[in-house]
């Protein structure tokens, strides 16, 4: 059978593209190549995502609005978001519910580790590992197939530029991990990452425990072992977690007959490593995009244009904080000391919720650049 669109991948960007061009009448295959995949993510998402996916509340973990900030020093700082939460979600569950959404919409989906694509004609031949689905072929593709995108090689997109090397471990909650239940920690120190940074983020029934580093550039497990340390957890995990992450767009990712969506397209954005957001909402945009090509031969391009639009201020603001504060201890104990500042949290949380960027006011803007300045200077 000849679909309009196969859609590679079915994680939250994959999943969201699937169920909208289903929904638009549109012949869809959405390829998943584990269905029991398990993600090495924190899964947390902001309030402004819930809203516009209409995420169910019995998807939401934990709803959190406070966290703490970690500094090399140990100096902790208490951080509150007045206005939203972050949901936690598993991640196995959260992404079982969007292939659901999307068979529920019409599309057919399959389990298949895509191993070559090829264009035939004005179609493509898609295969997968061992044959376990015979040929697929479509119109036009979708990759949502993650950092090492099969889709992106095949079609020739350039290259991830950049990438974070993650570990996660799951723990059962027993009275010494109990306290870690309610609250998410950040941990700032270059014992425990080098050059990002470690979490502590807590679901319904396990703690998640993680870091990251750009790769080849540190033994990741090793920085696992000494996070563990420095918490003082001797509880052996029930799940080990490991993936690569993009963390920075490719410089294009769409063709005259394909995109790329969500990790795939390198949609992770520095220093905080955000990848779910920027997932559905590229998986969004890319669907609309490709409706409007498939029914009116608009360009492909126009997802992408209109992506950047919305988001390329929030990746080069963080990429400039990461590369400002990541450095060493003595920036990393700078950058924790501005957090403490309350407009500082009030801006950031507020322009996190929904990803916008909130304005303030003058004295409020020449203070916050004033102690950045100052931190800088200090820590360098």
């Amino acid at each position: 059978m000849q679909y309009d669109v196969a859609v590679i991948g079915g994680g939250p960007s994959g999943a969201v593209a699937a169920t909208i061009l289903a929904n638009a009448g549109f012949s869809i295959v959405l390829i998943e190549r584990n269905f029991d995949n398990v993600k090495p993510c924190g899964g947390a998402i902001p309030l402004g995502l819930i809203e516009e996916f209409q995420i169910p509340s019995e998807l939401i973990e934990k709803r959190l609005s406070r966290m703490k900030a970690r500094s090399p020093k140990g100096r902790v700082i208490d951080m509150k978001m007045p206005n939203g939460y972050v949901g936690m979600v598993r991640r196995e569950k959260f992404d079982r519910y969007l292939r659901v959404e999307a068979e529920r919409a019409g599309a057919i989906v399959v389990e298949g580790l895509v191993t070559s694509i090829a264009q035939s004609g004005d179609e493509f031949v898609i295969n997968t590992l061992n044959n376990k689905q015979a040929s697929i072929h479509a119109k036009r593709i979708i990759g949502a197939d993650g950092a090492n995108s099969n889709t992106a090689d095949a079609l020739h997109f350039p290259p991830n530029e950049l990438k974070v090397i993650a570990m996660q471990q799951r723990f059962k909650y027993t009275p010494a991990i109990q306290k870690f239940s309610d609250i998410v920690e950040i941990w700032f120190d270059g014992e425990v990452s080098p050059d990002f940074y470690g979490w502590i983020f807590p679901k319904a029934d396990h703690l998640a425990i993680g870091t990251g580093t750009e790769e080849h550039h540190h033994n990741i497990k090793a920085l696992q072992r000494r996070f563990l340390e420095k918490i003082g957890i001797t509880d052996k995990p029930y799940l080990d977690e490991a993936a690569k992450i993009p963390m920075k767009p490719r410089k294009s990712f769409t063709q005259e007959k394909a995109i790329l969506v969500g990790d795939a397209a390198g949609l992770v954005t520095p220093a905080n490593g955000e990848g779910i957001f920027f997932a559905m909402r590229s998986g969004k945009l890319g669907a609309l995009a490709m409706i409007e090509h498939l029914k009116h031969g608009t360009p492909l391009n126009r997802y992408e244009k209109e992506f950047r639009k919305l988001y390329a201020p929030i990746f080069f603001g963080l990429e400039v904080l990461q590369a400002a504060y990541y450095r060493n201890d003595r920036l990393r104990e700078s950058f924790v000391a501005i957090c403490a500042d309350n407009d500082v949290q009030r801006i950031t949380f507020d322009s996190y919720l929904y990803k916008k960027m909130i304005p303030a006011s003058w004295p409020v803007q020449m203070k916050i650049f004033s102690k950045n300045i100052y931190h800088l200077i200090k820590g360098s």
